[in-house]
């Protein structure tokens, strides 16, 4: 029995991705205990949990689905898709029941957690776009373990050469 293989252009998907994790996790993650402790200083414990509520129902959405996708990019396509659509359908049912429930507490600042949830919403985003805008993607994926195809063996051991230069940026 042969082993699965992991589909073509897993890295190029992953690499930005993990890229994307660190990035926007690691804002969130200096920005909600600040956000949590300034909010609570200078307005209380409403303001405090608004923030922290606010901040973290987006870092949770959002760093779910990548999650999710890096762990099932080594699926084939069917499955990939099944899995990211799944889980985000899951995460849609589960971001409206948290708001149902939060919908008539008094516990927190609502406009506090409005402001945090789009700063939350907002800068996860941009983090995500600016990461994948400079992420560099080979559009060829040539493995070097893979014999030439063709007749002329030549020609195409030098086309897999230059391709993988190119793919590399070089």
């Amino acid at each position: 029995m042969s082993e699965p293989t992991t589909p073509p252009g897993v890295a190029a998907f992953v690499t930005p991705m993990r890229r994307v994790l660190t990035t926007a996790g690691a804002g969130l993650a200096v920005l909600l205990p600040v956000g949590t402790a300034v909010g609570w200083a200078l307005g209380g414990s409403g303001v405090g949990l608004g923030i922290l509520l606010g901040l973290a129902i987006p870092a949770a959405f959002f760093g779910g689905t990548v999650l999710t996708g890096v762990w099932a990019a080594r699926m084939d396509n069917t499955r990939f898709v099944g899995v990211v659509v799944g889980s985000w359908l899951a995460k849609i049912v589960i971001l409206m029941v948290i708001m149902a429930l939060i919908k008539d507490a008094e516990f927190f600042a609502r406009t506090a957690f409005f402001i945090a949830f789009v700063v939350g919403v907002v800068g996860w985003l941009a983090a995500e776009c600016i990461v994948v805008l400079r992420t560099r993607v080979p559009y060829l994926d040539i493995s070097p373990n893979q014999p030439p195809t063709s007749v002329d063996g030549a020609v195409e051991a030098e086309a897999g050469e230059t391709a993988q230069r190119e793919s590399r940026g070089v």
